[in-house]
C-alpha cells in the first residue's frame, strides 16, 4: 500500500521522537552505534560502539568553534612566551598590546632543588583579557622526579570533582601557592569583566587543566568567561573529572600534534587501578601543522577513539606544534618570522616508539619517553 508524504513525515517524526540518543542508550545500560547512531540491541553487530556518555557523539557550538588561525597566531604566543622566564619578549613580537603582570617560579620536587614549574600572568585591556601560561617540563631530574612521584603515589582527589595523578596535583600547588594563584587573584579582580585564557605546553598543560579547574570550581570565574588551550597534555585526570571539564567548559581545546607521545600516556594508573582521561575537545592535526593543513575535531572524547588509535609514537612531534619548534622559538623570543624555528625532522623521519602495550601504561614510560626528548632535543 502506497502512503501519502503526510503520513510518511509522520512516521519520519514518530521513529525519531521514539529513537534513543547516545547517552539515553547507555544510560540504560546499552551500547551505542557509532556505525548508525543507533541503541544496539541483542544480536545487532557493530564495528564501533560507545559505552561512556563523555564519549556520545559532540563537536563544541559554533559560538565556541575552532579556529587554526587563532590558536596558531593569537594563542601560541602564549604558550610559547610561558617557555622563558622573558616572557614579554614572545608577546611584544607578537601581541605588542599584551603585557606580563608577574612570571612566576617555584621549586616543586621533594628531591631536586634544581627541578622548578614555571609561569606568568598577563593582561590585554584592548583585547579584554587576562592570560595564564605555564611551563612544560625541563631537565632530566623533572623527567626522574614525575616518574619517582607518579609511579609511587597514583591519584589524589580534586574539588569534589574527581581525581587527578598526585605528580601534576602537587606541581600545580607548588606554583599556585608559589605566587601564581595571587596574581591570578588580584587580576581578577582589577578586570572582572576581562575573559581569561588558560594555557599550556606538555607538563605545563596538564598544570592548565587543573588550573582552570581550580578556578571555576572556587568560584574565582565562571567557566564560559575562559578559553583552554592546551598543547601536547600528558593525561593527568580520571573519567569524573574529565567528565565535569567537558559539562562546565564549553572552549577546551587540548590540541595534539600527529604522534606527539605525551598526551596519549598514561592510559592507566597502575597504582590506584583507574583508567585516565582527556576531557574535551581533542583538535588532532596528523600532518606537519603547517598553514593550512587539516585537523580533525574529534567528536569522541578520548580512548579508544581518535589520535588513541596510533599505535607508533614520535619525539619529535611533541616537540614541534603550528610546524615551530615551541622551546627554541621562545627561548629567542618567538620572532615573527618563524621560518627559521620549523621541525628539523619530516614526518618521514620521525622517530617512533614501536610496539608497546598502551592498556596499562604507566608513569614509568611518560618518564622514559621524556628522556628520549631531551636527547634528541639537545643532542641531535
Amino acid at each position: 500500500m502506497s502512503s501519502s508524504p503526510a503520513a510518511y513525515l509522520l512516521l519520519h517524526l514518530f521513529l525519531r521522537l521514539s529513537s534513543k540518543t547516545c547517552l539515553e542508550c547507555i544510560q540504560e545500560g546499552g551500547l551505542f552505534c557509532l556505525d548508525n547512531n543507533k541503541c544496539l540491541v541483542n544480536s545487532t553487530t557493530c564495528n564501533r560502539s560507545v559505552d561512556l556518555p563523555i564519549n556520545c557523539p559532540s563537536v563544541p557550538g559554533l559560538q565556541y568553534a575552532y579556529s587554526d588561525e587563532f590558536v596558531r597566531f593569537s594563542v601560541l604566543p602564549v604558550i610559547a612566551a610561558g617557555q622563558t622566564k622573558e616572557p614579554q619578549k614572545c608577546l611584544d613580537n607578537n601581541l605588542p598590546t599584551m603585557k606580563v603582570y608577574k612570571h612566576r617560579e617555584a621549586n616543586c620536587s621533594f628531591m631536586f632543588s634544581d627541578v622548578t614549574c614555571a609561569g606568568f600572568t598577563g593582561y590585554d585591556t584592548t583585547r579584554k583579557l587576562i592570560v595564564l601560561s605555564i611551563r612544560g617540563s625541563h631537565g632530566v631530574h623533572q623527567y626522574y622526579d614525575l616518574w619517582k612521584v607518579g609511579n609511587e603515589n597514583g591519584t589524589v582527589p580534586f574539588l569534589g570533582i574527581g581525581r587527578v595523578t598526585k605528580v601534576f596535583h602537587d606541581n600545580f600547588e607548588s606554583l599556585w601557592y608559589g605566587g601564581l594563584g595571587e596574581d591570578m587573584h588580584n587580576l581578577i579582580r582589577k578586570y572582572p569583566d576581562f575573559e581569561i585564557w588558560v594555557t599550556g605546553y606538555s607538563m605545563g598543560a596538564s598544570l592548565g587543566l587543573i588550573t582552570s579547574a581550580y578556578i571555576a570550581q572556587t568560584g574565582m570565574s565562571n567557566p564560559q568567561n575562559m578559553k583552554v588551550v592546551l598543547l601536547g597534555c600528558p593525561r593527568c585526570t580520571d573519567y569524573d573529572f574529565a567528565m565535569w571539564h567537558s559539562m562546565n567548559f564549553p572552549y577546551s581545546y587540548h590540541i595534539i600534534h600527529a604522534h606527539d607521545y605525551a598526551p596519549r600516556v598514561p592510559f592507566f594508573d597502575n597504582i590506584d587501578n583507574i583508567s585516565l582521561y582527556h576531557p574535551r575537545t581533542e583538535i588532532w592535526y596528523n600532518n606537519e601543522m603547517r598553514e593550512g593543513d587539516s585537523f580533525v575535531i574529534c567528536e569522541q572524547t578520548d580512548q579508544p577513539f581518535c589520535s588513541s588509535k596510533v599505535q607508533n609514537l614520535s619525539t619529535p612531534d611533541h616537540a614541534h606544534y603550528f610546524n615551530i619548534d615551541i622551546v627554541r622559538w621562545s627561548l629567542s623570543g618567538c620572532p615573527k618570522n618563524r621560518e627559521d624555528f620549523k621541525p628539523i625532522f619530516g614526518t618521514h623521519q620521525r622517530i617512533h616508539i614501536e610496539d608497546y602495550k598502551f592498556e596499562k601504561s604507566s608513569p614509568v614510560f611518560y618518564v622514559l619517553v621524556s628522556v628520549v626528548v631531551v636527547v634528541v632535543v639537545n643532542y641531535l
